[in-house]
């Protein structure tokens, strides 16, 4: 699938996904929550519970570095939309990509070139490998992702449980930056609520998923993967007028299991929040890949800040 292809899709669902997600500030219905509920869901809230289907926007930056050598800067348009108070869609579509691979073995020393393909697993971001030539740095849109999310009824184990699917898209402007591949990931979350921590609003979400390649471009290795997203909700203060009111941990944990290279990773980030005002949090977020393996291409460090805006 060459660039202009790929452009023309990024920029075709942007459009689709945005401008829907302005307009839920109208009454509710079939078409979404309600400009009543979105108030009420937003005070007091960090936006971090996945039951919570008020409609969000949720743009950040994050910086990668792989064990690898690889660096990535990303700018992310991240946001809730919701068709109902049940059923729900989030998209994320990274519009800004900086992929430098000029400190990996790819790199000839001598003439400066790149060439040659690093190898993926174990990191949703290079879930197939990751080819190369010419200039080792490279900027554009990356591969961006929609995920479907439905509210159970469900009471098992005492969790409330969400079920879904996350569906890939190669809308990468060029190889370097994506995957080349269309991937599909059901998902199962049970959630619980945490009640013996001394606050209002704990919880611990345990999502996973699945992923498996359904197409891709000749040269990508298959994918088969379990990625598990683990949350732990700890709010530190309640919302108030003072500098420290508001903060919460919000430490994630993510195991990873490569199927097809029968490699396991995990990587750690803590989250730390603060609630600026009802329906608006800022937070930072540092990750540290736990003991990568040397030449998978696994996450060393990770940084993440970005913002929660509830659409009212």
């Amino acid at each position: 699938m060459n660039m202009q292809i790929r452009m023309i899709i990024a920029a075709y669902l942007l459009i689709c996904i945005a401008l829907p997600a302005f307009g839920q500030g109208g009454p509710a219905g079939a078409g979404g929550v309600g400009k009543g509920q979105a108030d009420a869901a937003a005070e007091g809230s960090t936006g971090t519970d996945p039951r919570d289907f008020a409609p969000k926007f949720m743009p950040y930056y994050r910086y990668d570095e792989l064990e690898n050598g690889l660096e990535q800067n990303n700018i992310v348009a991240f946001g809730l939309y919701a068709f109902t108070t049940t059923f729900a869609m989030t998209y994320e579509i990274p519009l800004a990509v900086d992929r430098d691979i000029s400190g990996t073995a790819l790199r000839d020393p001598d003439t400066g070139v790149c060439s040659g393909t690093l190898p993926g697993g174990g990191n949703p971001q290079l879930p197939n490998g990751l080819p190369a030539e010419g200039d080792c740095q490279e900027t554009g849109v990356g591969d961006m992702n929609l995920r479907f999310m439905y509210r159970t009824d469900w009471s098992a184990l005492g969790a409330d449980w969400l079920i879904g699917a996350q569906f890939d898209f190669p809308t990468a402007t060029d190889p370097v930056l994506g995957s080349e591949t269309f991937m599909v990931a059901p998902m199962v979350t049970p959630i619980w609520d945490l009640k013996f921590w001394p606050g209002p609003g704990a919880f611990a979400a345990l999502m996973n998923f699945y992923f498996t390649d359904v197409f891709k471009d000749d040269g990508r290795a298959d994918v088969s993967m379990y990625v598990g997203r683990w949350f732990f909700m700890l709010p530190l203060r309640a919302p108030g007028p003072g500098l420290f009111d508001g903060i919460y941990l919000l430490p994630e944990f993510q195991p990873i299991y490569d199927f097809e290279n029968s490699e396991f990773s995990l990587w750690i980030a803590p989250e730390f929040g603060k609630i600026l005002a009802p329906g608006v949090i800022a937070y930072a977020k540092p990750g540290f890949g736990v003991n990568p393996t040397t030449g998978s291409g696994e996450r060393d460090f990770t940084f993440e800040i970005g913002i929660r805006y509830f659409m009212k």
